[in-house]
């Protein structure tokens, strides 16, 4: 599921969602979850390896490493 797919299920607009970074699990931002349209496509489509609920309005959600393409 990517964090796209992940936080456009939620309904409610006053959840807080910290993204953190698997590799090195610094918060890459916080947000009001109804806006994550803002973010840039290449965090929007990253894999989310996790989410847990911290409190009944936030919740932190570690995304995969970013995909890098490799050449033979």
């Amino acid at each position: 599921m990517t964090l796209a797919q992940l936080l456009s299920t939620l309904t409610t607009q006053n959840v807080t969602a910290d993204l953190v970074d698997l590799d090195s699990g610094s918060v890459i931002a916080s947000l009001r979850a109804d806006s994550y349209a803002v973010l840039e496509d290449s965090i929007e489509s990253r894999e989310v390896r996790q989410w847990a609920m911290l409190s009944a309005t936030h919740i932190k959600i570690t995304l995969a490493p970013v995909a890098t393409e490799s050449t033979p």
